[in-house]
């Protein structure tokens, strides 16, 4: 009673007031305001002023609706495609007006608009589809919703759009467009075995083509794509399952995701975008180029042969016997034959998936550990059967179809999961990958691997915590004085919560400048936040989620996100301005194409560990000459970098140590530097490796009884 009374009189004085009570305008929020404010969207606001449409989306006169890209969606692109496209303002403008409705459709109606195309300012459409309960717009995913503005409505999205294809007016028909392309022989000649290269000529029809390069049809070796070509109607399936009746450009192809696409031949294969890679895929299969438009039709590239569901012909031969006749599998053979398995896989009345590792790949386990195992049958057998799925022929579009789905692990006969991931056009089990695919014997398919695949270390019964196992290991006195530091240790030996951590090495530490590291331990705020960054909580990611999480994004415990990907160093490059190169068979890092000992040995010095840069300087350069680096760029493979040395010159660094040549090697192999003084060593790299934001995951799966450590070779900090 007391408050109403209080409040009428209020009233009453204010209404016998004669100045009435001025209220303060709420201050407008363009749509550019908006981004301005958030922090995540500088390189989009850069682009906007960079074409003066940032004027355009500040006009609260008008409405819009804008796709976002954050900071990290630009970034994909690399910075010297973002720096042409600020100086090229057309093409960026049109990008830009690309991501903008006119009007404003808030998130309710944009789902209601799934598998519809939508036009966008610039004149060029969309296509809009769902991905469980997430909007795609094309193949980016919308990851915020709804931020109102003053003049239209802001939908964040992880990738930025780029405008399709422009028709134009094409010159030449399906058949001798791929012709003139040169990168589709096998293709051509595969339409030319079948007839099928007339009916895809006829320009009086419209067709969409999903079109394997060369590189696909490799992939499924000679002797299989023989067997098809002596099997006319069966290739005759498999290429009209390529081809759908009329024109699909990608931005209708978008809204597809998720149906299936009938195909000439009657087959019905799946359309879908992995909004994982932001891939539209077709059978599995990535669309790497889109939108290649013919008199009849358009072409789509695809990274892989889509054989679906065709029974391909096989030869009258046992996986053994195909496995004898390669000649690239002698140990592989030697090895089934000292365990019995031989027998096992030669029974024409079973069917198996086995994938094969070449003679190169069990190389890679040295002749100490092939011996020790033809010594131990058991341990051998089990190892083989983890080789092996029974009961199934897994052709390789139906394994990569499985390796882009939520469930990527398959039951290995040894009856342990493996895991299969897709990295680009690469198929990996667990971290072997997949070179050679679908060849096919009377009894099952082999897929052929370049690494022999060890099965996972098993749980067991851990008795120990994160920060006892922590706190026990030689390799771990850095980190746990670091926890220490953070009062940390007591959050790793909760065992009623459970982690996976990412744990660096004292010699990841060691990395680390001096001073820095010093700085970092006395700052406990910002050493927790980079500890924590090594943590995810409430889960145990073994290495084979680890594998499945193949170019996944994850939240950790602290203020940033890491990346977990399979890097395959057997794929860099060593082109002519490469000063740094890839040697798969002894699995280390040599000078590059670009450096003044091409081939020969690289070493790193102790001596640089806990420095800024290179500790090799003057007299000691002569003999450990630097790897130099002119044209400041280094970065055909994951790690380089480069760093300054006394004299002013940039020197290669690899995972942060300076990287250097040895005046003692006179022949591309020798290796006179390894181990000089207990302070120099080889720059050792095993061909693929697990990686944590850049990190190499150097030992995996050390169980306790709350989570589950990864040791990692270098200290995560963003």
């Amino acid at each position: 009673m007391i408050t109403i009374t209080s409040l009428f009189m209020l009233q009453a004085c204010n209404s016998d007031s004669d100045t009435d009570v001025v209220f303060p305008e709420k201050p407008v929020v363009t749509i550019v305001d908006a981004a301005a404010a958030d922090g995540n969207f500088t390189t989009l606001v850069t682009a906007l002023e960079a074409t003066g449409l940032d004027s355009t989306l500040a006009d609260t006169d008008a409405r819009f609706t804008v796709f976002a890209p954050t900071d990290d969606a630009f970034a994909l692109l690399g910075q010297d495609t973002i720096d042409a496209l600020l100086a090229d303002t057309d093409t960026l403008s049109n990008i830009l007006t690309y991501h903008v409705i006119s009007g404003e459709v808030n998130a309710e109606a944009a789902i209601a608009s799934a598998g519809q195309t939508v036009e966008m300012v610039n004149g060029d459409s969309i296509g809009l589809s769902l991905d469980g309960d997430n909007l795609l717009v094309n193949t980016a995913t919308v990851t915020m919703t709804d931020i109102e503005t003053d003049n239209g409505i802001i939908h964040v999205i992880d990738a930025v759009l780029l405008p399709p294809a422009e028709k134009g007016e094409p010159m030449m028909n399906i058949v001798d467009t791929a012709v003139s392309a040169g990168s589709f022989t096998t293709l051509v000649a595969a339409l030319q075995a079948t007839g099928l290269d007339s009916a895809l000529a006829d320009e009086s029809k419209s067709f969409t083509v999903f079109a394997p390069t060369d590189a696909a049809f490799d992939i499924i070796g000679e002797q299989t794509l023989n067997l098809l070509l002596e099997n006319p109607d069966v290739l005759t399936d498999i290429l009209l399952q390529h081809v759908v009746e009329g024109e699909v450009p990608a931005v209708t192809a978008y809204t597809l995701n998720g149906l299936q696409a009938t195909t000439l031949s009657g087959a019905m294969i799946d359309i879908a975008i992995n909004s994982m890679t932001d891939k539209l895929t077709f059978g599995g299969a990535n669309i790497v180029t889109k939108d290649i438009y013919t008199t009849n039709g358009v072409i789509h590239v695809i990274d892989m042969v889509v054989v679906g569901d065709v029974d391909v012909p096989t030869p009258p031969m046992s996986i053994v016997d195909v496995a004898i006749d390669n000649g690239n599998f002698t140990t592989l053979v030697a090895a089934l034959q000292a365990t019995g398995l031989d027998s096992v896989l030669a029974d024409l009345s079973k069917d198996f998936t086995v994938f094969a590792p070449t003679d190169a790949a069990f190389a890679l386990l040295g002749d100490d550990t092939i011996n020790a195992l033809l010594d131990d049958p058991e341990t051998l057998s089990n190892i083989l059967l983890y080789h092996v799925i029974s009961d199934a022929k897994v052709m390789q579009d139906s394994a990569v179809t499985i390796a882009q789905s939520d469930n990527k692990m398959v039951t290995m006969t040894n009856e342990q999961m493996a895991s299969l991931s897709l990295s680009g056009s690469t198929l990996y089990v667990n971290k072997s990958a997949v070179s050679a695919a679908d060849v096919m014997a009377d009894n099952g398919i082999i897929h052929v691997v370049d690494q022999v695949i060890l099965p996972a270390a098993s749980k067991g019964e851990p008795t120990m915590t994160i920060a006892e196992v922590a706190d026990a290991d030689e390799r771990f006195t850095t980190l746990v004085t670091a926890l220490t530091a953070a009062d940390l240790v007591d959050t790793l030996a909760d065992e009623s919560a459970t982690f996976t951590v990412f744990a660096p090495t004292n010699a990841a530490f060691d990395k680390i400048d001096d001073d820095t590291l010093n700085a970092l331990l006395a700052d406990t705020s910002a050493l927790t936040d980079v500890l924590l960054n090594h943590v995810i909580a409430g889960s145990e990611i073994n290495s084979l989620s680890a594998y499945a999480a193949n170019g996944a994004i994850l939240d950790t415990a602290g203020p940033e996100q890491v990346s977990i990907n399979i890097v395959n160093f057997t794929e860099t490059t060593n082109d002519a301005s490469d000063e740094v190169a890839y040697d798969k068979t002894m699995q280390m890092l040599i000078g590059g194409m670009n450096s003044n000992h091409a081939g020969m040995t690289l070493y790193v010095f102790d001596n640089d560990l806990g420095t800024t840069g290179s500790t090799c300087n003057a007299d000691c350069a002569t003999n450990w000459p630097p790897v130099l680096v002119a044209d400041d760029e280094v970065d055909n493979i994951p790690g380089l970098a480069t760093t300054m040395r006394d004299d002013g010159t940039m020197q290669a660094t690899y995972l942060g140590r300076p990287l250097y040549f040895y005046a003692g090697d006179s022949d591309v192999g020798d290796m006179n530097g390894q181990g000089v003084n207990g302070l120099w060593w080889t720059v050792k790299q095993e061909q693929v490796s697990l990686q944590v934001q850049g990190a190499n995951v150097v030992v995996s799966d050390i169980y306790t009884t709350n989570g589950v450590i990864h040791v990692i070779d270098t200290v995560i900090t963003h």
